[in-house]
């Protein structure tokens, strides 16, 4: 059938046409004569001046451009049809398949959307029917002035959505036909209540541009459309709104950031304090290295310091590992509605948001435990230089610090233990 379509190609592209209402007139010539006869066409032959050729007796349809062909009252789903494109590239439909300069194109969805357009515009009209049914999908419709009207008591009111002969040129890359599919599953019996629902997303899209061309907008967003409809049907099923997952998502959101970062402050203010206790420290050291009684009560207190320093770092374990805790189980539980389960790019936001706090609070923990590192081992290297003064040797002083050291790290590892294993609790 494509070798049809090259020769009547050749025809048109090798003389001069008029494509008329019902014929088409090529200037004579024999050339032009042999052809249309060698393909069987029949003609009239106008006093060897005109080549009258009617348009029923082409074995295709034949249009001069898309705009000739890119009309309601032209688009037939099993129609042959040939886009001549004199001079650009020449578009044919043969068996639902599309070829661009008689090359298939499996990838090109000009025809497939042209076509898809139509069968919208029907279903359309099918949608609106004649009965005392409280819902009706298409409140009114006029197909004499195209003209679609939805209402609606909870949204925009009354929308009106005109349609014309004319169709729009879709983009050739996009498969709307699925989008189409998609949107008529809508109101499959199962899905009794969806329609209701769809309407609104309609009203709700089709409200945000202009009258004259909200038909195009609509059925190029019809699989936006549809998935709205489909998301917000499943929050009612579910016994959610958007509100209360919005309001959900804020409290969420601040919550656990609030806890985070009054950890953070705290955590800071005693990094900040840690310089000024140990210059302190030191100047105490210097005005009463020659007393050893005063500089056995400055390690005394430098250990007691130091004690409650970790307790409350502790306390600042055992926080950050509760909003860890806590907040997994709370996302785990927005995971598993229902609606989240269905619609998992919905939860994305969500997810996104834990993972922030999950991050934040790994970072607040490794600050914590540098922290109590660098307090120990300083607080450590003071009391060792406080011992200096005290007229113990090195030997003594590294046992003393060694010791220290120790205490310190089984500190540390029962500060964490009894963390862990209350969050695994």
């Amino acid at each position: 059938m494509i070798d049809i379509h090259k020769k009547i190609f050749k025809i048109f592209k090798g003389s001069v046409f008029e494509i008329k209402a019902d014929v088409i007139d090529f200037q004579y010539s024999e050339n032009m004569e042999d052809q249309l006869i060698a393909l069987r066409i029949e003609y009239e032959n106008i006093r060897y001046k005109t080549i009258s050729v009617e348009k029923e007796n082409l074995p295709i349809k034949i249009y001069s451009e898309f705009n000739s062909y890119l009309r309601l009252t032209e688009i037939k789903s099993n129609d042959e049809v040939l886009i001549l494109n004199i001079g650009n590239l020449p578009y044919s439909l043969i068996n639902n398949i599309t070829f661009v300069n008689f090359e298939e194109e499996p990838e090109n969805y000009f025809f497939q959307n042209t076509i898809s357009f139509k069968e919208f515009i029907e279903f359309l009209k099918s949608q609106e029917v004649d009965t005392e049914e409280a819902f009706h999908f298409v409140d009114y419709l006029n197909d004499i002035s195209r003209k679609i009207v939805f209402t609606s008591l909870t949204d925009k009111g009354r929308l009106i959505i005109k349609y014309y002969n004319e169709i729009f040129h879709f983009n050739e890359k996009i498969n709307l036909n699925n989008y189409l599919e998609n949107f008529k599953n809508c109101f499959v019996e199962q899905n009794h209540h969806l329609p209701k629902f769809l309407k609104s997303s309609i009203i709700e899209y089709a409200s945000r541009y202009d009258a004259n061309n909200r038909i195009n907008n609509v059925f190029g967003e019809l699989n936006d459309i549809t998935n709205n409809a489909k998301i917000n049907f499943e929050i009612y099923l579910n016994n959610l709104s958007i509100d209360k997952i919005r309001k959900e998502y804020d409290e969420y959101k601040s919550k656990y950031f609030k806890d985070v970062s009054e950890i953070l402050n705290n955590l800071t203010q005693k990094i900040i304090g840690l310089p000024i206790l140990i210059a302190t420290t030191l100047f105490a050291v210097e005005k009463v290295k020659e007393n050893s009684i005063f500089l056995i009560l400055l390690i005394i207190v430098i250990i007691i310091t130091n004690i409650y320093l970790i307790l409350l770092l502790k306390i600042n374990f055992n926080d950050l590992s509760y909003i860890d805790a806590i907040s997994n189980q709370d996302f785990k539980g927005l995971k598993e509605n229902n609606f989240f389960t269905k619609y998992p790019k919905e939860l994305e936001i969500f997810t996104k948001i834990k993972s922030r706090i999950t991050a934040r609070v790994n970072h607040l923990e490794l600050i914590t435990e540098s922290y109590f590192w660098i307090l120990g081992i300083t607080n450590i290297i003071m009391i060792g230089f406080i011992f200096s003064y005290l007229n113990l040797n090195l030997t003594q002083i590294f046992i003393i610090s060694f010791a220290l050291l120790f205490i310190l790290a089984i500190s540390r590892n029962s500060v964490l233990n009894n963390v862990e294993n209350k969050s695994v609790a």
